[in-house]
């Protein structure tokens, strides 16, 4: 019989930390700047504000809480930012983001799935932490995936079930 808390806890990393990273870096590569602010309307929002929410969502909740990783997070901002951020520096934070979450799960084991949450407010167990992150980064990289259709046509076609081969199997054939 698998190891269900080790599967577990591995198909968490890979989703959050290799899958759906990749599958945003994908659809934002071929956009201009104006692109990634442009929103379709005043309350909808931009790819740049759903990488600024992602990279302080992640790093708040699953870097900071469960990582230890200090943190200052200023959510309305996230929402809230207008000027065009450039690509790069988008793109920059994002991965900075990513190498904490991918040192806050190498830091993890399964046994400790079953710890207290470091937000009591909103879970009982660390595991439930784990997947509500990876269920938040699940959603708003599927938004993603949609403006970048939206915007460049054809260009994001097999993005998500690519990235979940490749990225997804990575760890498992290396």
């Amino acid at each position: 019989m698998p190891d269900l808390p080790a599967a577990a806890l591995e198909a968490l990393r890979t989703r959050t930390t290799r899958v759906f990273p990749e599958q945003i870096r994908s659809c934002v590569a071929p956009l201009t700047d104006e692109q990634i602010w442009w929103r379709p309307n005043e309350s909808s929002n931009s790819i740049g504000n759903l990488l600024l929410h992602l990279t302080g969502s992640l790093n708040h909740y699953l870097n900071r809480g469960v990582g230890g990783f200090d943190y200052q997070r200023d959510r309305p901002a996230e929402f809230s930012e207008r000027r065009p951020i450039p690509k790069e520096q988008l793109l920059a934070a994002f991965e900075a983001m990513v190498t904490k979450a991918e040192q806050t799960f190498a830091a993890l084991t399964p046994e400790r799935l079953s710890d207290p949450s470091p937000e009591p407010n909103l879970h009982s167990l660390l595991f439930e932490d784990l997947f509500a992150v990876a269920v938040h980064l699940s959603n708003h990289t599927g938004q993603i995936v949609w403006i970048a259709k939206m915007l460049h046509e054809g260009g994001a076609g097999e993005i998500w079930i690519r990235t979940h081969r490749e990225a997804g199997a990575r760890k498992r054939s290396g």
